[in-house]
Formats: C-alpha cells, structure tokens, sequence
C-alpha cells in the first residue's frame, strides 16, 4: 500500500479510475471484504493489516490519524472512496470504510453496482458475521396534518442499514435502490457505503 500525501493545498487527491483500471468498485469491495474477514478480533485492524490486505495507493491523513483513496470514474459522475482511522488514544474511533457519492444524490447507481447488496450480505454470512435486528435504527417522523387539524397516524420507517456482527467487529452495511425508475431497479438494493468497527461493549 504505497501512500502519498494531500496537495499542499490540503485538498484531498482525487484519483481516476484511468490511473488505476484494476481497483474498479468490485475489486475494492472484494479486497474490502478480505480485509474485513481476517479480523478475528477487533484488536486485529492494524496499518500492517491493511497494507497486507488492500493494496491501494493510499493518501496519508494525519489529521484524522489514518489515509483514503478517492477514485472518480471516468464520464459517470460517480467517485468512490476507502479510507481508514487507527486511533491509539481513541481506539473506539479506529474504523475502515468503503463508500460511493455522486454529483447528483439520486443518480442511478448500475456503474456501481456490480456488487450488490445481496453479494455483500452472502459474503459477510458465507465467512460467519450475523446480522443484528435488534441494533437497527428506525425513525418515525412527525405526520402531515390534515385540513381539519387532525393528524395522521405516526408510522415507524427502518433506516437504510444493517448490522452484522462475529465478535466484537461490527459491520454497518448502507443500502440505496439502484434508481427512482424503472420498477425494477427501486427494487434492487445496492450498497450505498459499507464499514467496520469495533462493538460497543466488546
């Protein structure tokens, strides 16, 4: 994992998948899921282990005690990023993250979708992780009034993640529909962002 350092503007260094044809967001979120498998502990994440694992091109992030990659696609709109934090003094802060943004928050996400959500939970349940129901996060915002000054009955809505455990390494896994339109890809859950971290109370 060779490592660079931020502009000396400070502005993170954007990458192009050009530079770099075979980290495309399938090869990253395999590499990612490796990564995430060889921890047997927490304990485990590691600069070493992620040298060993990923094999990126990563920026150095002093500030934040860690380092990223940041890869735009070419003609898409699309960039994705892994980036890491090994916190000693604050180990609860220690993560790793793998996530996609676009320009346009509701644009389709087939380019990076290769990898769905379906792959990813087969792969976390393939290697033991479980996921965790009883941690998911709802919201239940307030309900529109109506004309009358009557209210409509409140509704719970689950948040767009899962949790899955093995352990104390935890595993929050964002989903988002591929696309508004057609029927089919409302329907088909990609992932929005994916991280590992330490349990709490582990």
């Amino acid at each position: 994992m060779n490592t660079t350092s931020p502009d000396s503007t400070g502005t993170p260094r954007l990458h192009t998948l050009d530079e770099f044809p075979e980290l495309t967001p399938e090869e990253v979120g395999r590499r990612f899921l490796k990564l995430i498998d060889s921890l047997k502990s927490f304990d485990d994440l590691s600069v070493e282990r992620l040298q060993d694992m990923m094999h990126l091109p990563m920026v150095n992030a002093p500030e934040t005690s860690g380092g990223y990659l940041i890869l735009r696609m070419p003609d898409s709109g699309w960039q994705y990023s892994f980036s890491y934090r090994i916190d000693a003094k604050y180990p609860r802060y220690t993560n790793a993250a793998f996530e996609f943004n676009h320009d346009d928050g509701r644009a389709d996400m087939a380019r990076v979708c290769g990898m769905d959500l379906d792959a990813y939970v087969a792969e976390l349940n393939k290697v033991g992780f479980v996921e965790r129901e009883d941690l998911a996060q709802y919201d239940s915002p307030m309900p529109p009034v109506n004309p009358d000054g009557t209210t409509e009955e409140r509704r719970f809505f689950r948040l767009p993640g899962y949790i899955f455990t093995r352990g104390n390494v935890g595993v929050l896994v964002r989903e988002r529909r591929e696309a508004d339109m057609p029927e089919a890809k409302r329907h088909h859950a990609c992932v929005e962002a994916i991280s590992v971290g330490r349990m709490s109370g582990n």
